[in-house]
Parts: structure tokens; C-alpha cells; sequence
């Protein structure tokens, strides 16, 4: 009977084991997803802001892409040398402790995903509303309830079947890259046409302030977050110490030629002007270069949005369950659906936090927000690769990032943080408040949590199980 229930339990964690199933090419596929979303779309406009004129402008975005090789590389050697899924909350928590890691998921939880999903939303409903109500922007109120409407839909798709979202996530891939080279094609048209007056003298009306300067870099950084998602799922990932630092430099460095292709495009329909008072940049480049396209573009852009949208949403309720399995969050947050296989109260969480987001924000702070959060998880990253080095020396590392790497990384980062801590601190005050408010709250509620908050999470874990049919993990694997 023992030998029986063995063989039993044996079979029962070799069928809910995921075996990798990630090629080179699918793990390349992946990032560029996860990379390639709103940005484009909407980040010209503060981009350009900033710098005055395209010459000056390009060279914002082609930093920023080079800005993020030397965080690749770090990322490679964390993660060929740990196996372990949760990205850089896994980095975190192991370099710096428990504290840390709960700060980053806090952060991750109340500011950076949902911000991201309203963005994303947020720009899906402009671009599909834009047409319709072109020459004019679409009323503010009509973006702001289809944006809720949108994350509340993908919200449900995650509650409701994981498959549905992984295969709604694949499709919407397509229409990223088709989106881009549209604008690429459409571009090249325009100069075979000799619309490249703006080429002439690319630095003509260039502003040199630094405060200005600064804040286009940390805006011009936003469209290249992602390229650490896959660290998220390196246990899913063929031959990782081979494949992982291949598929994220090669999706860096596509990227990067994506975008400042992209965005050179537009300046051969459109003047500086046009690009910085534009609501829907791509829209009116595509209806300046041939007018049936006006309603095409915001299509492909609006599905490319949901795919960041959903993507996000994917992504963070994954990171949410896994903190609960560590004790760092409610142990509820790990539990999923009776029968769907979904963690339930990760995503209604993350899509009340994201549809609160979009009612009382707007995306330029929203951006402003997201930025200091996301880089600041990177620079944790990078910082770790050396906390590594030191406490863990006998660890085998596949991929060796160097010594210049994270250092680079290390300096760039502190310094654009510096620089809008004394020209933009309200923005990075917030960021910070938001930050280092999960403090007293992993004090009262990790560390020193009392005995009244256990017995009455008990009784409301028993109510949300039998109204939400969720049950822990574990116990579904078993059954």
C-alpha cells in the first residue's frame, strides 16, 4: 500500500511539473512581446518634448536602447546561474532579504503593473477612438471608460482560462510587429517620394536643457521595459544557460533597430510640431501618407496595446502568487480557481488597482510614476550580480556578465535618477513615498503580525474559498 501511494505521489509531481518548452526562437519572441507594446505609440510626443528636434530626439532613443545591453547582461548571468521563476523579485529577495522582496512586489503590486495597464489601456481606447471622431481627439470621458472596459475584459480572460490569455498573447504578437513595419514601409515610401526635409538638418530647433534632457531619457526608457520578463519564466526555457543570454540581447538589439526606424517614419509625414501636439502619432502619419490607412493603423495599434495589456496582467497575478507562497503576502493570493487553474485574487486585485489608475491619472504622469519604479528594480538587479559574487563566489555562472556591465548599468541608472530627483522630485517623491509605504506595512504584517489578524484572515480565507471556489495550489494538484 506504502509502495502504491508512492508511485501515486511520484506520478501526481511528474504530470504538474512544466517541462521547458521554450525554443531560442520562441524565448526571442516572448521579449520582443513583452518589449514592443504602447511606447511607440505614445512616447514620441514627450520624447520629442524634451529634445526640440528629431536629430537630437533619435539619439534619446538609440541611448536608451544602449542604455539597457549592459542590464541584459547582467540579467544573463543572474539568470543562467538561478533557475529559480520570479525575475528580479527572486534577485531581490535572495541579495538583500526578505524585507526587499516583499518592497518590490508592494511596489510592483500598488504602482508599477497597474500604471503600465492603464497606459496600455489608455492608448488602445485613443487609437481605436481617434478615427472616429478625427479631425478632433476623442472626448476624454469616452477614452477613459473604454480604457476600464478593456482592462476589465482582459481582466476576466485571466480569471476565467490561462489558455485563453496565452493564446490571445501569441496573436496580438503579430500585430506588434505589423504595426512596426507598416510604419517602416510606409516611411521608406515617403522618402522614395522625397518627403526627407526634416533628414536635411536634423538637429535644427534642438533643446539643450538638462532638466528636458532628462526626463526624454526616462521616457525613452519606458518603451524598452520587458526585456527582463523572461527571467519570469526561465525554468520554462530550453537549455537556459545557451538560449537565455542569446534570446535577450538579440530581442535588446532588435528592438532597438525597431524602434528607431519606427519613429524616424514619422518625420516623413508629419513636422516636429505635428509629432508633439498629436494625441495619436501613428494615426496621423498614416492618414498624412494615404487617408484609408487612418482607420487601419489604430486597429493593429489598439490589439498591440491589449497585447502589453494582457501580457501585464499575465505576468504580475504570477509574481503575486508566487510572493504568497512565500509567506510574504496573504497565503490566499496563491490560491487559484476550483476548476479554471487561475489566481483569483491576483487578478481582481490587479484589475480594480489598474481600472483606479486610469480614473485618476493621466499617462504622461502615469509614465513619469512607472518609469522611477521600473529602472529602480533594474538597478536592484545589477547591483545584486556583485552581492552575488561576493556571498555566493562557488555558484557555477554558464554566462559571465563581466565587471564593466553592471557597473555601467549600475552608473547610468543612478545618475538619470539623480538628475530627476533635483529636476522633477515630486514625480520621484511619490515613487518613493509608494515605495518605502510597504515598510510598516511588512513590520505590522510579516514580521510582528498579530494573532487577531491570523484568526480573522482564517475566517475571511474560508469565506472568499467558498465564494470564489478557490482552493490552495497544492491541493488541486493532488486531487
Amino acid at each position: 500500500m506504502k509502495q502504491h501511494n508512492e508511485t501515486k505521489e511520484e506520478k501526481d509531481t511528474e504530470s504538474t511539473t512544466e517541462k521547458p518548452k521554450l525554443s531560442l526562437m520562441s524565448g526571442i519572441a516572448l521579449l520582443v512581446g513583452s518589449i514592443i507594446g504602447s511606447g511607440i505609440f505614445i512616447s514620441p510626443r514627450g520624447v520629442l518634448l524634451g529634445t526640440g528636434s528629431y536629430g537630437l530626439s533619435i539619439l534619446v532613443w538609440i541611448v536608451c536602447g544602449l542604455i539597457c545591453v549592459p542590464g541584459c547582461l547582467c540579467y544573463a548571468e543572474l539568470g543562467t546561474m538561478i533557475h529559480s521563476s520570479g525575475g528580479d523579485y527572486t534577485y531581490i529577495k535572495m541579495a538583500f532579504g526578505d524585507w526587499a522582496g516583499f518592497l518590490r512586489v508592494w511596489s510592483e503590486i500598488c504602482c508599477v503593473r497597474p500604471a503600465i495597464i492603464a497606459v496600455c489601456g489608455i492608448t488602445a481606447s485613443i487609437y481605436l477612438l481617434q478615427p472616429i471622431y478625427s479631425p478632433c481627439s476623442p472626448p476624454h470621458l469616452a477614452v477613459l471608460l473604454l480604457a476600464c472596459f478593456f482592462i476589465l475584459m482582459l481582466t476576466l480572460l485571466n480569471l476565467c482560462s490561462t489558455r485563453g490569455s496565452v493564446i490571445w498573447q501569441n496573436g496580438t504578437f503579430y500585430a506588434k510587429i505589423f504595426s512596426l513595419l507598416l510604419l517602416i514601409s510606409l516611411g521608406a515610401f515617403q522618402l522614395v517620394r522625397g518627403h526627407y526635409d526634416v533628414f536635411t538638418s536634423p538637429f535644427e530647433n534642438t533643446q539643450t536643457s538638462v532638466k528636458k534632457l532628462s526626463i526624454a531619457l526616462y521616457i525613452g526608457l519606458f518603451p524598452y521595459s520587458g526585456w527582463n520578463y523572461l527571467s519570469n519564466a526561465i525554468e520554462e526555457l530550453k537549455q537556459p544557460e545557451r538560449n537565455f543570454p542569446i534570446a535577450i540581447m538579440t530581442s535588446i538589439i532588435a528592438s532597438t533597430v525597431l524602434y528607431a526606424l519606427a519613429y524616424s517614419a514619422y518625420f516623413t509625414a508629419l513636422t516636429p510640431f505635428n509629432i508633439m501636439t498629436a494625441d495619436a502619432v501613428a494615426v496621423s502619419f498614416a492618414e498624412n501618407v494615404y487617408r484609408p490607412l487612418g482607420f487601419i493603423m489604430p486597429l493593429f495599434v489598439s490589439i498591440s496595446a491589449l497585447g502589453g495589456l494582457n501580457g501585464q496582467i499575465f505576468s504580475i497575478v504570477r509574481m503575486f502568487s508566487v510572493a504568497g507562497r512565500d509567506g510574504l503576502l496573504p497565503t490566499i493570493s496563491a490560491y487559484i480557481h476550483y476548476e479554471n487553474l487561475t489566481p483569483v485574487i491576483p487578478c481582481i486585485v490587479e484589475g480594480i488597482l489598474g481600472v483606479l489608475y486610469v480614473l485618476v491619472g493621466d499617462a504622461d504622469r502615469l509614465l513619469g510614476y512607472l518609469s522611477f519604479s521600473t529602472w529602480l528594480v533594474c538597478l536592484c538587479g545589477a547591483i545584486s550580480v556583485l552581492v552575488f559574487r561576493r556571498t555566493m563566489p562557488d555558484v557555477a555562472r554558464p554566462f559571465n556578465a563581466g565587471i564593466a556591465a553592471p557597473v555601467i548599468f549600475i552608473i547610468a541608472m543612478t545618475a538619470l535618477t539623480f538628475v530627476n530627483v533635483i529636476f522633477n522630485p515630486v514625480d520621484i517623491l511619490v515613487g518613493v513615498l509608494i515605495l518605502l509605504s510597504g515598510l510598516p506595512i511588512y513590520w505590522i504584517f510579516v514580521l510582528r503580525r498579530p494573532k487577531l489578524v491570523d484568526k480573522f484572515s482564517r475566517s475571511v480565507v474560508l469565506y472568499l474559498q467558498k465564494a470564489l471556489l478557490i482552493v490552495p495550489d497544492n491541493d488541486k494538484q493532488h486531487d
